[in-house]
């Protein structure tokens, strides 16, 4: 066989298995797939948030609403989804009734040069023709629910940082006030002297009553990197009275360090306190908080 004889059937070749794949893709099992998964994150959505309840978070009411809605909009869309999904799977059986035909008279060519290149052009062209109906036939049914699947996936986002808020509590070293509510709770860095590996790290939390930083962190590493122990204590909290003001900061390079600039009144333990939030936008975190401060977070405790 020659070099171009070769090079014909390798083509033809790849044609046939990318044609056989499609053939068996018509099902379109990766958007069912999708739908399933998606099925399945809707009916998450009301037993994690029920659980976030049971932990005793008060706040962000709004996220009832937000789930029931998620729930009704599937239900009614899921069985439309159905529909369509069939109507598209017949309409692509129809569309490979060519390609099937092309493909059988192909099965007899694998040691024919001559006759594989006189079919390949039709092969590859049918091939690519129905690539794009049944990539066409997915965007269509996909873009039926990518909205409501974003949604869910904010949604639960927001239930599952709740959630890791109540861990951070659970995992305190000081007990909370009776009757106080969390509110949110960010890895954070006192900065106490501004010399970085001497101020401590660990946990900022904002309640309904009070803001407090607990250090949580490794210490006393050697070379920053080995032994040490597992520091957790208190370091101070506040109560939201003695707080006047809030405002972020971006420093460091490309603005890579969050700051929170607190000041506080004339009877608090401080002046003023500077905090490094992270994993959180500072501008975010002071939003939240001036939130609580003005009492609007109160607005959006569960009933």
């Amino acid at each position: 066989m020659t070099d171009p004889q070769a090079e014909i059937m390798g083509k033809f070749q790849a044609a046939q298995s990318k044609a056989m794949q499609l053939i068996s893709d018509l099902n379109m099992k990766d958007v069912t797939d999708e739908i399933g998964k998606l099925t399945s994150s809707v009916s998450e959505l009301g037993s994690e948030l029920t659980k976030i309840r049971s932990r005793g978070y008060a706040f962000a009411s709004y996220l009832e609403a937000k789930v029931q809605t998620c729930g009704e909009r599937w239900g009614a869309l899921r069985g439309q989804l159905s529909t369509l999904i069939n109507q598209e799977i017949n309409q692509l059986r129809q569309e490979a009734q060519k390609l099937e035909l092309l493909l059988e008279k192909t099965k007899n060519q694998a040691d024919n040069p001559t006759a594989a290149g006189i079919l390949l052009p039709s092969l590859e062209s049918e091939v690519g023709s129905l690539e794009g109906k049944i990539k066409a036939a997915i965007e269509r049914v996909q873009s039926r629910f990518t909205e409501l699947r974003s949604e869910v996936t904010s949604t639960g986002g927001q239930i599952r940082e709740i959630n890791s808020y109540l861990d951070e509590q659970d995992e305190a070293s000081f007990p909370f006030l009776a009757g106080e509510k969390l509110f949110l709770a960010s890895d954070a860095e006192w900065v106490a002297t501004g010399k970085g590996d001497k101020d401590p790290d660990g946990v900022l939390f904002l309640t309904d009553q009070r803001l407090i930083f607990e250090q949580k962190e490794k210490t006393g590493k050697k070379l920053g990197l080995f032994g040490g122990k597992h520091t957790q204590e208190l370091e101070w909290a506040i109560p939201l009275a003695q707080i006047q003001t809030v405002e972020p900061e971006n420093k460091g390079i490309f603005g890579s360090k969050d700051l929170v600039h607190i000041t506080l009144a004339s009877d608090a333990p401080y002046p003023s306190i500077t905090i490094e939030v992270k994993n959180v936008k500072s501008k975010a975190w002071v939003e939240q908080a001036q939130r609580m401060l003005n009492g609007e977070a109160n607005g959006e405790r569960i009933s």
